[in-house]
């Protein structure tokens, strides 16, 4: 059974009540993306931090690095707060990745009340995992390490892992309101999944559904909008009013926005994301979420 601990970002600076929802939306969209794959998975979460189990390590990699929210991630090893128990797991954990003269680190932190200070906690691991691999020669090197162990206390549990996954961050989705994304450009593909990573809820209207296809990997409840068969209806005003949607968002650049015949009237706010951003900012967010 793999054991990841996941980490988010913005949530954390909210308010208790606030935050507590937003943990509970991320949770949530975890498992839906689990389910999505038909992978069974379990989860809780305490402040700052979501834990989860899985069979399938591997796939939990890859659905966690597309889900909104997630800044990084990590599969670990869970043991006690005792000293004892840390310093015997971190000595397993690193024998695998350890090689002749590997210059290694150990980060340490804790939260709670505990017998030892992190310079401590850190100080008696190093020493465990030094002398677990002392064959190898071993140097510490805090600057520049080719081995990093990180050692996370948590109140009576700790726990161990090498490597940080990078996710998307941003909010949940589904943490913030509900927009219509409108997609006739590849460009367009980038201005929607920036406002999905701020948390919207985003109804997709488009001509050509099978350019939504790659979104559908960072939202596996996306929805498609079809045109309305009358072309005298407002096809935007139309679903905004259905799906009461309290935006809309395009992809137009700075210079298009200049162009009279460019501009929407509606009542809605219309957000327009990549205004600061070049063509090849751009172009990299549109090949990143095809890619998956």
């Amino acid at each position: 059974m793999a054991q990841f601990l996941i980490r988010y970002g913005e949530l954390g600076l909210k308010s208790k009540g606030v935050r507590e929802r937003f943990q509970r939306i991320l949770v949530d969209n975890i498992q839906t993306h689990f389910m999505h794959h038909g992978i069974e998975c379990r989860t809780s979460f305490d402040y700052g931090r979501v834990y989860l189990w899985t069979g399938d390590g591997d796939a939990a990699k890859n659905i966690l690095a597309r889900i909104f929210g997630v800044v990084s991630f990590s599969e670990v090893v869970e043991t006690t707060s005792d000293i004892e128990d840390i310093k015997a797991r971190a000595a397993e954990l690193s024998r695998p990745v350890f090689f002749k003269g590997a210059r290694f680190a150990v980060r340490a932190r804790r939260t709670g009340e505990h017998k030892y200070t992190s310079m401590e906690l850190g100080r008696d691991v190093g020493s465990a995992i030094y002398l677990a691999n002392e064959e190898m020669e071993p140097k510490v090197d805090l600057t520049s390490p080719e081995i990093e162990v990180f050692v996370e206390v948590r109140q009576n549990k700790t726990y161990l892992f090498i490597d940080k996954v990078n996710g998307p961050g941003g909010m949940p989705l589904s943490s913030q309101g509900k927009i219509i994304g409108v997609l006739e450009q590849e460009k367009d593909i980038a201005a929607i999944w920036l406002m999905m990573k701020r948390g919207c809820r985003t109804f997709i209207l488009t001509g050509d559904e099978k350019m939504a296809e790659g979104l559908r990997i960072w939202d596996p409840n996306l929805k498609v909008l079809a045109y309305p068969e009358d072309p005298d209806i407002d096809a935007v005003g139309y679903h905004a009013s259905r799906k009461k949607a309290e935006g809309i968002v395009t992809g137009w650049t700075l210079s298009e926005l200049e162009l009279e015949h460019n501009k929407i009237e509606t009542f809605l706010p219309v957000f327009h994301p990549l205004v600061g951003l070049s063509d090849t900012e751009i172009s990299d967010i549109v090949e990143m979420v095809k890619r998956g």
